[in-house]
């Protein structure tokens, strides 16, 4: 991101807007950014909150014999364990982020037919100059500081945080070579992130 960064060529994209380029822009910004262990550990926690009522309440009301808590104890373990083990192969096995967004693309996609207009994108020094049938303008790079890079796009953020705008660059609008010259393009003026 220095100012004093040498002026690469421009680099030029012409691209109709996907629904698996909104995805994969979405799951890119949805990985890289930081969120507390508590949100990665939420049906764990829900799941140990509601044993933990359950068992309360029967304490409380005074039923049950030393045999029964025992073997409570250890159904409320396996419980846990379960639930636990359970979320994390989910989170592996099916990205939870990416089913959400498939159709979240999907209806952005069908519900605002400009979002897949044929656009023509330069990208310079300056920022970016997007031209579509509906209009042109003109994104200066203090507006997407930060640029994830994924192999199938380049997605451009308005911040770290979750829920900031997302611009994507399909690679497939552009050769290897200018590849190289977007690559380094966005390393002079944003922050890399994941």
């Amino acid at each position: 991101m220095s100012a004093d960064a040498p002026a690469a060529q421009p680099v030029l994209l012409e691209y109709t807007l996907t629904a698996d380029d909104l995805v994969d822009g979405l799951t890119a910004a949805h990985r890289v950014v930081r969120r507390p262990w508590y949100l990665r550990q939420l049906a764990p926690l829900v799941t140990a909150a509601v044993v933990l009522v359950v068992v309360a309440k029967t304490a409380l009301a005074g039923d049950g014999t030393p045999t029964m808590w025992i073997a409570l104890a250890v159904a409320v373990a396996i419980l846990l364990l379960l639930t636990a083990g359970m979320s994390r192969l989910l989170r592996r096995l099916a990205d939870p982020a990416k089913l959400t967004y498939r159709w979240s693309a999907r209806q952005m996609i069908r519900g605002n037919p400009g979002l897949a207009q044929p656009l023509r994108v330069a990208v310079g020094a300056d920022g970016l100059h997007i031209v579509a049938a509906g209009g042109e303008t003109t994104a200066r790079w203090a507006q997407h500081p930060y640029h994830v890079e994924t192999p199938r796009s380049f997605v451009l953020l308005a911040s770290d945080r979750l829920g900031a705008g997302v611009l994507v660059l399909p690679k497939r609008a552009i050769g290897e070579t200018d590849a190289a010259g977007l690559r380094a393009l966005l390393s002079a003026h944003t922050g890399r992130l994941g």
